[in-house]
C-alpha cells in the first residue's frame, strides 16, 4: 500500500486523539501479523475514524453509545473495551455505558449483556486504579 491518503488519515489521527488521549487509560492494543500490520492500520484507521466517525451528523458521544451497543451485541469483547474507554472520554458516563448494555439484553439476548457488563466492569476497575492513590 502506498502512503496513507493525507486528509483521511489526518481526520482520523485527530479522532483518535479525542477518543484515546494519550492522558487517558489506553485500550488495548490490536496485534496483527507483521505483513500487514502497517497497511491494515492504516486502512482501518483511516475507514472507521476517518471516514465514519469523522462523518457530520453525529456527535462522538452518539457514536460512542452506538459502537458499544453493536460491539455488546456482536459479543466483541476486546473492541468493546476499547470502544468503552473511548466514550468515557467524549463524555459518557458510567451510567449511560451501562444503560446502552442493559438495553441490548432486550435485542441482543441476556448473555451479550451480562459479558458486556463485565466488561465495562473491567474497564471500570482499570480506570479505578490508574486514577487511585499510588
Amino acid at each position: 500500500m502506498a502512503d496513507p491518503p493525507d486528509d483521511r488519515f489526518t481526520r482520523a489521527m485527530e479522532t483518535l486523539r479525542t477518543l484515546f488521549p494519550p492522558d487517558a487509560v489506553s485500550p488495548p492494543q490490536f496485534r496483527y501479523p507483521p505483513e500487514i500490520e502497517r497497511d491494515w492500520s492504516v486502512f482501518s484507521i483511516s475507514t472507521v475514524l476517518g471516514d465514519v466517525w469523522s462523518r457530520p451528523g453525529l456527535e462522538m458521544k452518539h457514536r460512542s453509545m452506538i459502537s458499544i451497543a453493536a460491539l455488546t451485541a456482536l459479543d466483541k469483547p476486546a473492541q468493546l473495551k476499547a470502544y468503552i474507554i473511548g466514550a468515557l472520554n467524549v463524555g459518557l458516563t458510567r451510567s449511560e455505558v451501562c444503560e446502552v448494555i442493559f438495553q441490548m439484553a432486550v435485542y441482543a439476548g441476556f448473555p451479550a449483556a451480562i459479558q458486556g457488563f463485565a466488561v465495562a466492569n473491567e474497564v471500570f476497575a482499570d480506570i479505578d486504579r490508574a486514577s487511585g492513590p499510588a
